[in-house]
């Protein structure tokens, strides 16, 4: 069984300690200075994401379709711009109004398989695919929630470790102090 000596010096912390302490110190000042940076940089970026943004071109591409109802469209050869969510599908085997629904699989936005709102005829069509007005890629309107989440989440990090760094540098203050009789 392991024993329990009691503080057996007059001080505490024991004067040697005191380097550790200002190492303590300085370390979590980095991470303070690193961690407003990374908040700042957020905070910057989804204030630039949230303006609107400019329409999106149009992308054009050639599809194939498949599946019964013919509702997956494979897509290669895409240029011009991104396929999004939402994007209104234009061609040859394509009924009018059909939208983009998904992307299955493939580079994102860009060739890949796609679902279709309705069921299209397309067999190595020429496509085009126009964003919905005043579409943005990314992010959506939940991701400004995420990132308002993560900000905050980082300043209450940061206020934290302001009053750790309080604490630590109070203690390098008083550290000739007299410790209580129960030790420290």
């Amino acid at each position: 069984m392991l024993a329990v000596t009691p503080l057996t010096t007059t001080t505490w912390p024991i004067a040697g300690d005191a380097p550790d302490l200002r190492a303590i110190v300085q370390s979590q000042a980095k991470v303070l200075t690193n961690n407003a940076a990374l908040i700042d940089a957020y905070q910057s970026w989804l204030t630039t994401q949230q303006a609107p943004p400019n329409p999106l071109p149009t992308a054009v591409g050639n599809g194939t379709a498949s599946g019964t109802p013919a509702t997956t469209l494979t897509v290669s050869n895409v240029s011009g711009g991104l396929i999004i969510i939402g994007s209104v599908v234009a061609g040859a085997g394509v009924p009018t109004g059909t939208t983009i629904s998904a992307q299955q699989s493939g580079t994102s936005g860009g060739s890949g398989v796609y679902t279709t709102s309705v069921a299209t005829t397309a067999a190595s069509a020429p496509l085009t695919f126009t964003p919905p007005q005043n579409a943005s890629p990314w992010p959506t309107p939940n991701d400004a929630l995420t990132l308002n989440t993560i900000v905050q989440n980082q300043t209450a990090i940061i206020r934290s470790q302001t009053a750790l760094i309080q604490q630590y540098q109070d203690l390098l203050n008083t550290s000739q102090t007299v410790p209580p009789t129960t030790g420290p």
